[in-house]
C-alpha cells in the first residue's frame, strides 16, 4: 500500500472520528454569511435598498460597463453580438466588459420567464454584493477543508474577502471585482488533491475557469498560468511517468478544454480574424512590489513611512494589490527561510557537510504536523499553491522579461501577450499568501506548548488573535475609505431625460442610422487610440440606450485592425471616399453629437463632417447635426476640384518634381523609390522598412525656415504600427509623440503623419523615429519637410497631391 493510499485512509478515518464536523461547517457557514451580509448592508445598504436607482462609480470604465450591458440586454437580438458601439460592425460581447454570462442569463430570463430588462442595472449592482458573499462562501469552505475551526475560518474568510484588492474594482471594473473566483479555484484544487480519482475534480476546475472567463477573460489568464506553475511543481515533486501523465491530462481538462470552448464560441459568433495579437503595454502595465507589500496610499502606515522614513514611489492603479501587514511579515519570514536553506544547500554542495539542515531548523510546516493524514495531504497542496503564486507574482512584476535587455522573451509568450494588464495577476498571491498564513498560524498555535518548560503558554492566543485583528482592521479601513461613488441610474429615461425639451425627447432619432460623437473617440484598440471627452461619451451612450440608435464611437477591447482603420478614416481628413460608407446599410443620415463648448474646435478639425451637415438641435449641453453620407462624398469632390483649380490657375514653379508657390524656399523630399525591396509601397517604386526599436533618422541638419512641417506616410493596418514615436529636437524644444495621436489622413491602409515644429537657421534639427520598447517592423513612404508657409503640389495621371496629402485625380 502506497503512502498516498495510507494518507487517504487516515484522512477518511479522521472524518469519521469527527461526526459533528460537517454539521458545524453548515451552521458555521450560515453564521459567517449572515455576518458578511450584515457588513455589506451596513456599508452599502443605502443603495442596495434601491439598486436599480443608482449607478456605481463616476469614471468612464464604470459607465462603459453599465452601458454595454444595458444595451446588450435591452437592444441586441443575439446573445453573442453587441451592436451598441463600433457601428456598423458591432463587437463580440467578450470584448465589451459587459459580463457576458450575467447578461445572457438576464436576457434568457426576460425572454422565457419574466421580463426584467428594465432592472438590468439593479441586477448588476446586486450581483456586486452577492459576489462578496460568494467570496466569503468559498474562502470559508477552503479553510474548513484545511481543518481549521468554524469561528476561525469565518473571521479569516471575512477579513480576506473584504480586504481583497478586487474591492478597488467594485465601482470601476465590475467584471473584475468578483472575489469568488480565486477562492473557488483554491477550494476545488484542494478537493482535487484529496481525491484518489481526480478526473471529475479536474473537470469541475475546467468548468470554473470557463465560467470565470465568461465574466472577464483575465480570470482565464490568471488561472491558466497559476495552474500551469502548480502542475509543474507537482511533477517536479513526483516525476514518475504515471504522475506526469495524470497531471498533464488533468491540466488539459482544467485549461485547454475551456480555452478550446471559448475559441469555438468566439469564432462561431464572431467572424473577425484581425484583432491585435500584440497589444501594447505588456511591459508597462505590470505589477510593482510597492503595490503588493506596502499599504494603500490612504492607510496610516503608508503615510507614516512616506512622511518619516522614505518617500514611496507612486504607482499605477493597476499595480495596487496590498496583501496586509501580517502577510508582509510572514512573507519576509518565508524569504529568510528560503535564503537560509539555499545557503546551507550551496555550502553542502561545496563539501561543507557539517552544515546541514538540522531537525531544529525552522520549517514552514514542521514534521510533527504530519501526525494527522490531512496535514500530509495539505502540506504538498499548500507548498504547491504557494510556489505557483510566487512564480505568478514574479511574472506579474515583469520578471525577467521587463528587465532591459530581456524584452526579446516576450516574442515567445504567444496568447499570453493578450493579458497586458499584468498587475492584476498579483491577486493570486494575495489569496494564497493569506490562506497559507492563517493555516500556519492556527497550526502553530495548536502545537504551541509554551517556552522553557511551559512558560508563556498564553502566547498561543497572541498567535491566533493578533493577526486576525490586524487583518480585520486593515479590511475595515479599506472599506471605510474606499466607498463607491453612487450616482443616478442613467439607464432610466426619467433620470437621463426628465424634461420634454431634452434632446432625447425633442429630436426624432428614428430617421438616423447611427450617432457620431465629435471629437471622435476610439479606445480599446491597441492600434489606434483616440481619447474621449467623458461628458460626450456619457451623453452619446445615454442617447443610444434610450433611442436604440448605435454609436459609431468605440470604447471596447481588441477591436479589429481593419475596422479600426475604417472607423478612423471617416473622421480624419478624407483623401479618398471613406470606405466605411460602403459598409453602411443605407444612406440614412447620421446624428453628429457635439458638446456646444467644443463646437469651434470641432468645426476646424472635422470640416468634411460639419460643413454640409444641417442643424437639428442645440442647447447648453448638446449640439446635434444631421449628416448625410453622400454629403461626405460631395465635400471630397469639391475639395479635390479646389486643388485642381489651384494647380491650373496658380503661378507655380517646379522644384524637385513638385510645384511650389514659393520657389525661394527650400524643402526636403525623400520618395524612397531607391529601396524597391519593401513588401508594401505607398507611391512610386519603393518604401522604407525598419525596426521600431531602432533609431530611424529622418533629418539631421539645419533648416532655413523657422516654422516647418514634417510629414510622411506609414502603413497602419498592422499590429502596433501607429505606436511608433517621432522625436524632434532643436530650437530648445523636444517633441516626443506616438503617431497614433497625430494621424491626419488614412488612404488604402496608410496613414499620414504630420507634425509642425519650430527651428532656427543656426541650430541643428534632429528628427528621428524610435519606440525602444516595441520590437516590430514598420513601413514608411513619402517623407516631406517643408516650411509651413510654403505649399507644394504634385500631379500625375492617377493622383493629385497637396502638401503630401494625396487624392484620386479622377
Amino acid at each position: 500500500m502506497t503512502m498516498k493510499q495510507t494518507a487517504q485512509i487516515e484522512h477518511q478515518l479522521h472524518n469519521l472520528a469527527s461526526p459533528k464536523r460537517w454539521g458545524n461547517t453548515f451552521w458555521g457557514l450560515l453564521a459567517t454569511l449572515a455576518v458578511a451580509a450584515g457588513i455589506i448592508w451596513w456599508l452599502h445598504g443605502a443603495w442596495l435598498a434601491k439598486p436599480n436607482q443608482v449607478m456605481l462609480g463616476a469614471g468612464l470604465d464604470g459607465l462603459k460597463n453599465y452601458f454595454t450591458a444595458v444595451w446588450h440586454i435591452q437592444r441586441d437580438e443575439g446573445y453573442a453580438h453587441y451592436e451598441g458601439m463600433n457601428y456598423p460592425y458591432g463587437e463580440h460581447v467578450l470584448f465589451t466588459d459587459n459580463q457576458p454570462l450575467l447578461c445572457s442569463s438576464i436576457m434568457w430570463w426576460s425572454r422565457h420567464v419574466k421580463d426584467v430588462r428594465g432592472e438590468a442595472v439593479g441586477i448588476i449592482n446586486s450581483f456586486q454584493a452577492i459576489s462578496l458573499l460568494l467570496g466569503v462562501f468559498f474562502m470559508f469552505l477552503l479553510f474548513r477543508k484545511l481543518h481549521m475551526p468554524v469561528w476561525y475560518s469565518g473571521l479569516a474568510a471575512i477579513g480576506i474577502i473584504f480586504m481583497s484588492p478586487q474591492i478597488l474594482r467594485f465601482d470601476v471594473h465590475f467584471a473584475l471585482s468578483h472575489t469568488w473566483f480565486f477562492p473557488a479555484l483554491l477550494f476545488l484544487l484542494c478537493r482535487y488533491e484529496e481525491r484518489s480519482s481526480r478526473r471529475y475534480q479536474s473537470l469541475h476546475i475546467g468548468l470554473l475557469v470557463f465560467i470565470g472567463a465568461q465574466f472577464h477573460f483575465y480570470f482565464f489568464g490568471m488561472a491558466a498560468l497559476f495552474l500551469g506553475f502548480y502542475t509543474v511543481y507537482q511533477i517536479v515533486q513526483d516525476p514518475r511517468a504515471i504522475n506526469i501523465t495524470r497531471r498533464v491530462s488533468h491540466l488539459i481538462m482544467m485549461i485547454i478544454l475551456p480555452f478550446v470552448l471559448l475559441n469555438v464560441w468566439l469564432h462561431w459568433a464572431d467572424f473577425v480574424h484581425d484583432r491585435p495579437a500584440n497589444p501594447y503595454g505588456f511591459t508597462n502595465y505590470i505589477g510593482r512590489w510597492e503595490g503588493v507589500f506596502l499599504p494603500y496610499e490612504d492607510f496610516p502606515l503608508y503615510k507614516f513611512i512616506d512622511e518619516n522614513f522614505i518617500h514611496i514611489r507612486r504607482i499605477d492603479f493597476e499595480a495596487k494589490s496590498y496583501i496586509g501587514l501580517t502577510a508582509l511579515i510572514f512573507s519576509i519570514w518565508l524569504i529568510s527561510l528560503w535564503v537560509k536553506k539555499y545557503r546551507l544547500s550551496v555550502l553542502k554542495f561545496f563539501g561543507k557537510k557539517e552544515l546541514v539542515v538540522s531537525p531544529e531548523t525552522p520549517r514552514l510546516f514542521p514534521k510533527q504536523w504530519n501526525a494527522m493524514a490531512y496535514h500530509r495531504v495539505h502540506r504538498l497542496y499548500l507548498y504547491s499553491i504557494l510556489l505557483g503564486s510566487v512564480l505568478l507574482l514574479l511574472f506579474s512584476l515583469g520578471f525577467p522579461f521587463a528587465i532591459p535587455g530581456f524584452e526579446w522573451m516576450i516574442d515567445f509568450f504567444g496568447p499570453i501577450r493578450q493579458f497586458r494588464g499584468l498587475g492584476r495577476f498579483t491577486w493570486a498571491f494575495y489569496y494564497v499568501i493569506n490562506t497559507v498564513l492563517f493555516y500556519w498560524l492556527w497550526n502553530t498555535a495548536s502545537h504551541f506548548t509554551g517556552i522553557k518548560g511551559g512558560k508563556y503558554f498564553w502566547l498561543k492566543y497572541v498567535i491566533i488573535w493578533v493577526p486576525l485583528a490586524m487583518l480585520l482592521w486593515d479590511a475595515s479601513w479599506l472599506q471605510q475609505h474606499r466607498k463607491p461613488y453612487v450616482g443616478s441610474n442613467e439607464a432610466l429615461k426619467s433620470v437621463a431625460a426628465p424634461k420634454p425639451d431634452h434632446w432625447i425627447n425633442a429630436v426624432d432619432f428614428n430617421k438616423f442610422q447611427a450617432l457620431l460623437p465629435l471629437p471622435y473617440y476610439h479606445a480599446g484598440s491597441e492600434n489606434i487610440w483616440l481619447d474621449m471627452l467623458a461628458p460626450l461619451f456619457q451623453r452619446t451612450q445615454t442617447t443610444a440606450i434610450h433611442t436604440g440608435i448605435p454609436d459609431m464611437g468605440v470604447n471596447m477591447s481588441r477591436t479589429s485592425l481593419n475596422q479600426t482603420v475604417r472607423s478612423n478614416q471617416l473622421v480624419l481628413h478624407p483623401t479618398e471616399i471613406p470606405r466605411i460608407l460602403d459598409d453602411l446599410p443605407d444612406n440614412r443620415p447620421i446624428a453628429v453629437m457635439i458638446l456646444p463648448d467644443h463646437w469651434d474646435a470641432v468645426r476646424l478639425k472635422y470640416p468634411h463632417l460639419t460643413d454640409k451637415a444641417t442643424p437639428v438641435f442645440e442647447n447648453t449641453r448638446m449640439k446635434i447635426l444631421s449628416l448625410a453620407p453622400d454629403s461626405i462624398r460631395a465635400w471630397l469632390r469639391q475639395h479635390v476640384n479646389g486643388i485642381k483649380n489651384e494647380i491650373n490657375t496658380g503661378q507655380l514653379t517646379t522644384q524637385q518634381g513638385w510645384l511650389t508657390d514659393q520657389p525661394s524656399q527650400s524643402f526636403v523630399y525623400q520618395s524612397f523609390d531607391s529601396i524597391p525591396i519593401a513588401a508594401r509601397v505607398f507611391r512610386g517604386t519603393g518604401a522604407f522598412t525598419g525596426s521600431m526599436c531602432d533609431t530611424t533618422w529622418l533629418f539631421n541638419g539645419k533648416l532655413k525656415g523657422k516654422s516647418n512641417v514634417v510629414s510622411f506616410w506609414i502603413y497602419v493596418n498592422e499590429d502596433l504600427a501607429p505606436w511608433q514615436e517621432i522625436h524632434i529636437e532643436g530650437n530648445g524644444q523636444k517633441i516626443d509623440k506616438p503617431m497614433r495621436e497625430i494621424l491626419v489622413s488614412i488612404l488604402d491602409g496608410w496613414a499620414l503623419v504630420e507634425v509642425p515644429f519650430e527651428a532656427q537657421p543656426d541650430e541643428t534639427v534632429r528628427i528621428y523615429l524610435r519606440h525602444s520598447s516595441i520590437k516590430r517592423s514598420f513601413t514608411m513612404d513619402e517623407l516631406l519637410i517643408r516650411p509651413a508657409s510654403q505649399n507644394l503640389w504634385r500631379r500625375d495621371d492617377k493622383t493629385i497631391g497637396k502638401n503630401n496629402r494625396w487624392y484620386s485625380a479622377n
